[in-house]
């Protein structure tokens, strides 16, 4: 097989939310667009906030539960090496933007996320066989002129598939507080920390908790 459990899983932040204009600072730009935006709320003009100032503003609004404010930033990834299966899963987060690669338009090579579970069982070499019989079927019909979109229909779930995803920042924190959990399916968690890695290279105090939660501990 090509894949086994999480060993293809690709994750990039390709883009997120930046300042127009440069200001400096010591923190990045996702936690000073967050900083700036809760700061006029309670603040009668608009004002670049320092880096102290900054760190205090977020860990306050995450302390009082007050994140829409988090909404004003966001984070592109692209995401490779995951099953059907757990993309099934991700775009249920309503609150985000999926690009999916199509199996219509797409001719594909058919790859396969694998449990380790099924790897190590006694149905391992069934599994294989049934996967194989599937990527071979799959081409044949396509070489034999049948539509792409129809041959798909035999492909299992364990197909991998790529995606591109776009969260602000309140959903992304909502994704990785369920997603990341220990009781959630093991290729959706490993998808989670990994995104959490991303993200907080770029919004370090927005992702502080999580990080040190999910990553750290």
């Amino acid at each position: 097989m090509d894949y086994v459990g999480s060993s293809g899983l690709k994750v990039k932040l390709i883009a997120y939310s930046k300042l127009s204009d440069f200001i400096e600072s010591k923190n990045k730009d996702p936690d000073l667009i967050i900083a700036e935006s809760g700061s006029i709320s309670h603040s009668k003009d608009f004002k670049n906030v320092d880096d102290q100032k900054t760190r205090h503003l977020i860990d306050l609004l995450k302390s009082l539960g007050h994140e829409s404010v988090f909404e004003h930033v966001s984070f592109t990834f692209r995401i490779e090496g995951i099953s059907r299966v757990c993309s099934h899963q991700l775009v249920r987060h309503r609150m985000a933007s999926f690009t999916q690669q199509s199996q219509r338009y797409v001719p594909l090579n058919p790859e396969f996320i694998i449990p380790e579970s099924l790897i190590d069982s006694e149905f391992s070499d069934e599994v294989k066989n049934i996967l194989e019989n599937a990527r071979s079927l799959y081409k044949k019909m396509v070489e034999k002129g049948i539509r792409k979109e129809d041959a798909r229909f035999i492909l299992p779930q364990a197909v991998e598939t790529k995606i591109i995803v776009t969260m602000n920042g309140r959903e992304l924190r909502h994704f990785i507080s369920l997603r990341a959990e220990k009781d959630a399916q093991w290729e959706i968690r490993k998808l989670a920390i990994e995104m959490l890695k991303e993200a907080y290279k770029v919004a370090p105090i927005l992702l502080e908790d999580l990080y040190k939660k999910y990553v750290e501990s």
